[in-house]
């Protein structure tokens, strides 16, 4: 397959994909560069590793930019979180520490299972996702995302 027919797919799949999908899938693909981004500091291969870093922050500045300021509270909350992941991978990225990288892992994965239970519950798919989410649409997230 192209890489032109490649991308069609890709964009087709996201068009297909809820609103709480899109948020899961982002959340996954942060914690995936993260843990390539381990495994390349403890291989010390350095020139590598901060790309994956970099790519795991961008995806969680995304994910920070897309929440809905109208959620309240839990908007405001989950921006300080995403924040906090955002500086804790700079953090790891500057000192090559895979430990500190494993923390923000560990907060993303929290974060992915809740927006699961979120995408797979019945309920939501007939309330309007305003009411729901924290996030707005992440429109064509595949545009950002880091490609090896």
């Amino acid at each position: 397959m192209n890489r032109h027919s490649l991308e069609q797919y890709r964009q087709t799949q996201l068009l297909g994909m809820t609103q709480a999908e899109l948020v899961v899938m982002l959340h996954q693909g942060a914690i995936r560069y993260l843990g390539e981004a381990i495994d390349l500091v403890d291989a010390e291969r350095y020139d590598q590793s901060w790309r994956k870093f970099d790519c795991a922050r961008r995806i969680v500045v995304h994910l920070c930019g897309t929440l809905n300021r109208d959620a309240g509270d839990l908007a405001d909350k989950l921006s300080a979180l995403y924040a906090f992941v955002i500086e804790q991978i700079t953090v790891a990225n500057a000192r090559r520490d895979a430990q500190i990288a494993r923390n923000c892992i560990n907060i993303l994965t929290t974060l992915k299972e809740g927006w699961e239970g979120i995408a797979v519950a019945p309920a939501v798919e007939s309330a309007p996702m305003d009411e729901v989410s924290a996030h707005t649409t992440p429109g064509a997230a595949g545009t950002f995302c880091c490609h090896p």
